[in-house]
């Protein structure tokens, strides 16, 4: 059975709501956990541009000099209203690659008119203290992913100064989407009691904190019927619904009172949108077996602004 840990992404600068307000609403920013004090990995050098290829149509005919056409966007200037994650969307890069590529530092704010590379290094140098679980995160990929890409096997001892490869950086073709206006969130409603009430009934099948492997869950998983109502925690507003973040498949994340935020992944089905205000108990989604998981499930965390806490503790 795969167990629901969260592995994301990357990924991830600070979303500022639309309406102005200062709260972190962007998931990646939310569910990677993201800090001022998060050191960013040095930046790669930029490739060198390749030689321009020279072509001889016939012998009576001088040569001539043809260049290859790039494939990639790699700068994009900011318009009035973008954010790190509306950018991320339009150019099919992860929130991540745009901070790291630009050395962004919290709250990522951006100016109209401004020029953002587009490309993310593709290594990362081993800092002291680092681990390969904290590393997949910051970058968005599988652990077992990262830990394959670099020939290195459990229990993936790294060492300071070690250079990882990141696989599929900088390698993402780019396509054009229309620009993501995102809806402005409302601030939570006060809550209705000073602990959460439990998202669903069923059976606690995989609990915080460490697992096998390197790995580490950041909420519980609880197993139920496919379907099962899942129930908002508490009063709060809908700060994120969608399938953005690889691994939790149709996933919801409700802002409340006080800097907390609860989220719910694997859903069948998401009965709420952002910006929607909910209330303790009101049913917001079914339970489902999307994103990675192991069978029909809820992956519950509770989150003090992007730090996880045992949910266990506070239900």
């Amino acid at each position: 059975m795969r167990r629901a840990v969260r592995l994301v992404a990357c990924v991830i600068g600070v979303l500022l709501a639309v309406s102005g307000c200062a709260a972190t609403d962007d998931p990646y920013a939310i569910m990677a956990g993201f800090a001022p004090n998060t050191p960013r990995p040095f930046p790669n050098p930029r490739p060198k541009p390749e030689p321009p290829r020279r072509v001889v149509q016939k012998q009576s005919l001088p040569p001539r000099t043809v260049t290859r056409p790039s494939t990639r966007t790699d700068m994009a200037t900011v318009r009035r209203g973008d954010t790190v994650y509306a950018l991320a969307r339009r150019y099919d890069r992860t929130p991540r690659e745009i901070i790291d590529a630009n050395g962004l530092e919290p709250p990522y704010t951006l100016f109209p008119g401004q020029r953002l590379r587009l490309n993310a290094p593709r290594f990362h140098v081993v800092r002291r203290g680092e681990t390969g679980y904290g590393i997949s995160r910051r970058y968005g990929v599988e652990l077992t992913t990262l830990m394959r890409s670099n020939n290195l096997r459990p229990p993936y001892t790294l060492h300071v100064g070690q250079r990882l490869v990141i696989p599929g950086s900088g390698s993402t073709a780019t396509v054009s989407r229309p620009p993501t206006r995102l809806v402005a969130v409302p601030p939570p409603p006060k809550r209705s009691s000073s602990r959460f009430a439990w998202p669903i009934q069923g059976t606690v099948i995989s609990r915080f904190g460490p697992k096998a492997g390197g790995r580490h869950n950041d909420g519980i998983n609880i197993r139920a019927p496919m379907g099962a109502p899942v129930r908002a925690a508490e009063n709060g507003v809908v700060a994120y619904a969608g399938s953005d973040l690889k691994g939790f498949g149709n996933l919801l994340l409700i802002r409340h009172d006080g800097g907390w935020v609860t989220a719910y992944g694997h859903n069948q089905e998401l009965l709420v949108k952002r910006g929607d205000t909910v209330t303790r108990g009101q049913v917001i989604a079914h339970v489902g077996d999307t994103g990675t998981s192991g069978g029909p499930q809820l992956h519950f965390e509770i989150r003090q602004g992007t730090k996880a806490v045992d949910p266990e503790r506070y239900l």
